[in-house]
């Protein structure tokens, strides 16, 4: 009788016992979450007005370089300096910031007077115009999209206009007004940093 017993419940207590018996599986390795790394400043950047301070608008039937703007722009250059222009222009000239910087580009070429043409090109993707009139110079609106393209470095603003420049300061650029006498026109590249 122990044998019948044997034979009907010794398999059925085995399978039993294989059905409880948790499966050794392979653990997949858990990647530790990254570190997370703080961005780093690699170049100065410099965001500059445009009229007084690069081009000389004081005629507009005569449009050139400010004295000494041009080799400046190339020293920059040389030195890996990312250059930006934050410039007010009227609402009027596009519905596309495409479009504004068309109508700028033409209205400048239309006037400039200098067998050189103005050097567009320096300032490539780094151009900031108003999207409405009511974010024209020295509304923050223009400096706050600057600084934010510029994180993680914090940028510099080269101007003429004091109120300008109070506004820039108060978003967090650093600035510099350009111009000034007994001093460098422009702030000496020597003294750029990128944080």
């Amino acid at each position: 009788m122990f044998r019948f017993l044997a034979r009907l419940v010794l398999p059925a207590v085995v399978a039993a016992s294989a059905l409880t018996v948790p499966a050794v599986t392979a653990t997949p390795a858990v990647a530790a979450p990254a570190a997370s790394v703080a961005a780093v400043c690699q170049r100065p950047v410099v965001y500059f007005d445009l009229g007084n301070v690069l081009i000389d608008t004081s005629d507009w039937s005569n449009v050139r370089y400010e004295a000494g703007a041009l080799s400046y722009l190339r020293d920059l250059r040389s030195r890996g300096i990312t250059m930006g222009l934050i410039i007010n222009i009227p609402e009027t000239w596009g519905t596309t910031q495409e479009e504004k910087l068309a109508t700028m580009k033409q209205y400048i070429a239309d006037r400039w007077v200098e067998p050189r043409p103005f050097v567009w090109s320096y300032f490539e993707g780094h151009i900031v115009l108003p999207r409405t009139d009511a974010e024209r110079k020295p509304a923050p609106v223009m400096f706050e999209r600057a600084l934010a393209e510029a994180s993680p470095c914090v940028p510099y603003y080269q101007g003429e206009v004091a109120t300008e420049l109070t506004a820039a300061a108060q978003v967090g650029l650093r600035t510099y007004q350009v111009g000034k006498p007994g001093r460098s026109f422009y702030i000496p590249a020597s003294q750029l940093r990128r944080r």
